[in-house]
């Protein structure tokens, strides 16, 4: 590899890495078998003052997440969920396959990263949630984690 390519290389990983935003998280009140280590969304320019993340209906944002799980896997099962006191409901709309979107068979004490687009629907209501995000293989043994987004019309968006 050339210096010139090298060096566009490493500027557009530079690029890549300044437009992810590292987000909080909360671990799930589950016996999980996992650490999440870093969570990250795209975009998310809320993170900087520990906002939710505002995500606009019709628009799409990138989650993604870094893990060491204690389990392995042939398969992934992908799930996100509002989760609320009573119950948790499922997020319309995503892939499951999450394979897809992390290297497959997963490999316990293997850190490993999980990314994957979302569409953000335009039936979803215009609210404040609690997303809890989960991973898991045959067995239910899951990786899980909990952020805060806000769904919000193209107008209602501020970057505060």
């Amino acid at each position: 590899m050339g210096k010139s390519s090298l060096t566009i290389l490493l500027l557009v990983g530079a690029i890549a890495i300044v437009h992810t935003e590292v987000i909080s998280f909360e671990n799930c009140n589950e016996s999980v078998k996992c650490t999440v280590h870093e969570v990250r969304v795209d975009p998310c320019p809320e993170s900087t003052q520990n906002k939710p993340c505002v995500m606009v209906r019709g628009s799409n944002a990138t989650i993604s997440f870094d893990y060491t799980p204690e389990f392995n896997a042939e398969a992934a099962v992908a799930k996100a969920f509002w989760t609320q006191t009573a119950a948790d409901l499922p997020f319309v709309g995503l892939d499951n396959e999450g394979c897809k979107y992390t290297p497959c068979p997963i490999a316990e004490g293997q850190r490993q990263s999980y990314s994957y687009n979302l569409t953000i629907m335009k039936t979803y209501p215009l609210r404040t949630y609690k997303v809890k995000w989960e991973l898991m293989n045959e067995a239910n043994e899951m990786c899980c984690f909990i952020i805060d987004v806000s769904i919000k019309s193209k107008k209602g968006r501020t970057r505060n």
